[in-house]
């Protein structure tokens, strides 16, 4: 055996990179059962992430074939057990009866074991997809006081009880994050199942919590805005939440409220919510202030440009620390469908920058994503405000893929390469861009309102950005516009421009071709470029 392999980094890496190679992990296999030395390391890879619980099963056998009530751990199996760091126990096939049987028998038999201990003494993450109800009895099983992740994701329509709720807070005194899915354990009524929140709420060290259903009760959203160690949350809201939480429930008191409006959610830093409308999110933003920073916003039915500035405004409102926030992102799930259709929209509907000031107070902002069913009517005046406004910008999208609407007033977009150019500029950590331009006429002069102007013919050159989403911009002339792209950004491989659902309009057959061109030049004059450094 070479010596290099006695160091311990060497080998590790030597033995990482196999596992990341070779999906079916022969190759690790082949090594455990052929090196004495390098055995044990290699069964440690195998074994540390299990994305399938059936092969661990496979180990336990009933100690008399005949009687299937009595079952016994091989020392296989406890080997293996001792070495899982991540388990999963994927859905199932509901047609797959013979696999579902199997698997339903081996955990009974893993039941019957009678072992006090923890099965996976050193299990840290754990995650249960499954379609069979009567299974979830057995979850029980592979809790350990090392678990600091858990997520349950249930096909039930009805849930069942879940008995090892309760003892979460004992069996796994050092979990942090936890992901429930949309069906179990958090209910409106009572009769539906019992809610968990109670219960996750007594977990000392929980950071992280993902809420997939949204039928979260008002006095459950109550105890978990009291949750101090809460840092990350994942939730969908109903359509109850209203600004002033008023409507407690009964045998809630004013004093409780008050104590609510006063700790609501004090240390979270994350927050994602799901809704049916932005109003929906923005009453829930309303109480308290919080050092957020970041902020993900979906929801089911497109803004109102009244209701996005609301938004926003109470996102700012709501910060006592402005410098805290990184990135916003707010999308619409009617985008992809009404972008396909050609017609005008009202003045009422478009975005102008007037939307946005409420947040040039978050100078320290990174990533801006926007993606809603609205038009846009920004300028490069405009441009330049918001590139001055956050200058740590590393991601700007403006409806990614999806273009913007026309409006009756704004027909085109007023932004040029210059106002493209005035961005590269103010924020040059940017790595990922998707605005729309009007590069119809390169030579439209820059506006000389823009703060930019005396600066707009230095070089500005953009070595991160190598792929640009220009949704439904029109051009002219293909070989201008890659010369001018080029020229601020040296790196740039291909423009994404006219793709679904914007395919569908009867002018985007034209345009596609003519940015296939500009992709054309571009990729010439990077092999160009290469070739000039080889030689």
């Amino acid at each position: 055996m070479h010596h290099a392999l006695l160091v311990d980094e060497i080998l590790l890496n030597i033995l990482a990179a196999l596992r990341e190679a070779d999906a079916p992990y022969s190759q690790l296999n082949a090594i455990a059962q052929t090196c004495h030395f390098l055995s044990p390391l290699a069964l440690d890879f195998l074994w540390s992430e299990l994305p399938d619980v059936r092969p661990l099963l496979q180990y336990i056998k009933p100690r008399i074939p005949n009687d299937p009530h009595i079952s016994v751990t091989s020392a296989s199996f406890q080997r293996a057990a001792s070495r899982v760091r991540k388990l999963s126990c994927p859905a199932l096939a509901c047609s797959d009866t013979h696999s579902q049987t199997a698997l339903t028998e081996r955990l009974r038999l893993l039941s019957m074991m009678g072992i006090t201990t923890a099965l996976f003494p050193n299990l840290r993450r754990l995650s249960w997809t499954d379609t069979d109800q009567s299974r979830y009895v057995y979850i029980r099983l592979f809790l350990s006081p090392t678990l600091e992740s858990l997520e349950l994701d249930f096909f039930f329509h009805k849930p069942p009880d879940f008995p090892f709720l309760t003892l979460l807070p004992k069996l796994c005194p050092n979990l942090h994050s936890m992901s429930i899915s949309k069906h179990p354990v958090i209910s409106l009524a009572g009769d539906e199942g019992p809610s968990a929140v109670r219960t996750i709420c007594q977990l000392p060290r929980l950071t992280a919590l993902e809420c997939k259903s949204s039928t979260i009760s008002e006095a459950d959203i109550l105890h978990l805005s009291q949750l101090k160690s809460l840092v990350t949350l994942s939730l969908g809201i109903p359509s109850w939440v209203s600004s002033d939480h008023g409507s407690l429930e009964p045998h809630s008191s004013g004093a409780a409220k008050d104590c609510a409006d006063r700790l609501w959610f004090c240390n979270l830093r994350n927050l994602h919510l799901r809704a049916f409308s932005i109003s929906i999110i923005t009453s829930f933003l309303e109480p308290g202030c919080r050092p957020l920073r970041s902020v993900v916003f979906d929801i089911s039915e497109a803004p109102t440009t009244a209701s996005l500035t609301e938004c926003f405004s109470t996102l700012y409102s709501s910060h006592n620390e402005c410098s805290a926030m990184r990135s916003i992102k707010v999308r619409d799930s009617l985008s992809n469908a009404m972008l396909g259709v050609s017609q005008l929209l009202p003045d009422s509907q478009v975005i102008t920058v007037d939307v946005f000031k409420p947040l040039f107070a978050f100078t320290k902002l990174r990533v801006f994503d926007l993606g809603v069913c609205l038009s846009f009517s920004l300028g490069d005046s405009d441009l330049t405000a918001m590139a001055s406004s956050w200058p740590e910008l590393e991601v700007f999208c403006l409806n990614e893929g999806r273009g913007w609407h026309l409006s009756a007033s704004h027909p085109r977009p007023s932004i040029t390469v210059r106002g493209l150019q005035s961005l590269c500029a103010l924020c040059p950590r940017l790595y990922q861009i998707a605005i729309v331009l009007n590069a119809l006429d390169l030579s439209l002069p820059c506006p000389t309102a823009s703060p930019f102007s005396r600066q707009d013919t230095a070089l500005v050159r953009n070595l991160g950005v190598t792929r640009l989403s220009l949704g439904d911009s029109k051009l002219a002339n293909p070989r201008d516009v890659a010369c001018a792209l080029s020229s601020i950004f040296p790196r740039l491989k291909r423009i994404s421009a006219w793709q679904c659902p914007l395919d569908t309009l009867p002018e985007s057959r034209y345009y596609r071709r003519l940015w296939e061109e500009v992709n054309n030049i571009l990729q010439q004059r990077l092999n160009r470029d290469i070739t000039s450094v080889a030689k």
